[in-house]
C-alpha cells in the first residue's frame, strides 16, 4: 500500500517480504549506528566512562542519541556543548582521546543487530544484491563491528578516515561505487538521519529512511525523507 503524504512523491510501503520480482538495484548501501545496529548504549557506556575520567557528570542515553551521526569529533562537542558554560580546546582533545581508546576496548558492549536485519542482509544476499556499508564512525571500530555481527555478508565496509571527507559529502560513497564497479543508478542508501538523506541526494542515490534508529518518522519527513521504512523486514520491498 502506498500512502501519499503532504501531496508530494514521499510514500510509505508496506512489504509482502516473500515476493519474488525484479530487484530494482544492484547494491544496497548501508549506515552503521542506528540501521544496522543499536549501538546506542555502548556509545552512551563509553561516552560517560570517558566523562567521568575528566571529571564530567554522565549523560542520559536521550542525551547521547542527539549527538550521533557526523562522526566521533562532532560526538564529543556535543555532550560538551551539552554542559553549561564554556569548555577548553584541552578538555575536547581529552574527551576525545579517552572516548576512543575505552570505546574501541568495548565496542561489542551493549550493542546487537536490530530485529530482523541479518536476516534482511542473508537474503538480499542470496539474491545476488552488493551490500555495503558507509559510516561516520572511525573505520576501525565500524570494520571490527561489520565482521563480528555480519561475517562474510558485506562486500565493502568503510568507516571515518583521515583525508577522506565524511558524509554527507558524496566522496565516501563515490569511493564505495567506484570500488564495487557499481554506477550511482543501482545504488540505493539506507539510513535513519538527515545525514543519510542529504548523502544520498549528494551522490545521486535513491535514499531509504528508517525509523527504528535514532530519529523520529516526524524529523525524517521534516528533512526530506522519501521512502520510509518502518521494519527491517519491510526493507526488500523498497528495492523491488
Amino acid at each position: 500500500m502506498a500512502v501519499k503524504i503532504s501531496g508530494n512523491e514521499r510514500h510509505e510501503r508496506t512489504a509482502n517480504i516473500d515476493k519474488k520480482d525484479y530487484m530494482r538495484y544492484r547494491l544496497a548501501c548501508f549506515d552503521l549506528d542506528g540501521t544496522l545496529l543499536d549501538t546506542l548504549g555502548g556509545l552512551a557506556q563509553s561516552l560517560n566512562a570517558a566523562r567521568r575520567m575528566n571529571g564530567l557528570s554522565t549523560q542520559t542515553e536521550e542525551q547521547v542519541r542527539t549527538f550521533i551521526n557526523n562522526g566521533v569529533v562532532k560526538f564529543i562537542e556535543r555532550s560538551l556543548d551539552a554542559d553549561p558554560g564554556e569548555y577548553s580546546e584541552e578538555l575536547k582533545t581529552k574527551l576525545l582521546k579517552d572516548y576512543v581508546a575505552y570505546y574501541n576496548s568495548h565496542y561489542l558492549e551493549n550493542t546487537k543487530p536490530y530485529n530482523g536485519i541479518t536476516e534482511l542482509l542473508i537474503r538480499l544476499k542470496s539474491e545476488g544484491m552488493l551490500l555495503a556499508c558507509v559510516t561516520n564512525k572511525d573505520d576501525e571500530p565500524s570494520q571490527k563491528l561489520i565482521a563480528h555481527f555480519f561475517p562474510e555478508l558485506f562486500d565493502y565496509v568503510r568507516g571515518s578516515l583521515e583525508g577522506v571527507e565524511r558524509k554527507p559529502s558524496s566522496e565516501p560513497v563515490e569511493r564505495c561505487l567506484y570500488s564495487l564497479g557499481t554506477d550511482n543508478s543501482a545504488a540505493v542508501y539506507i539510513g535513519d538521519s538527515d545525514t543519510d538523506i542529504l548523502t544520498a541526494k549528494n551522490s545521486g542515490l535513491d535514499s531509504i529512511s528508517c525509523t527504528w534508529g535514532y530519529r523520529t518518522r516526524e524529523f525524517l519527513l521534516e528533512n526530506g525523507a522519501v521512502n520510509i521504512c518502518t521494519a527491517p523486514v519491510d526493507l526488500s520491498h523498497f528495492m523491488r
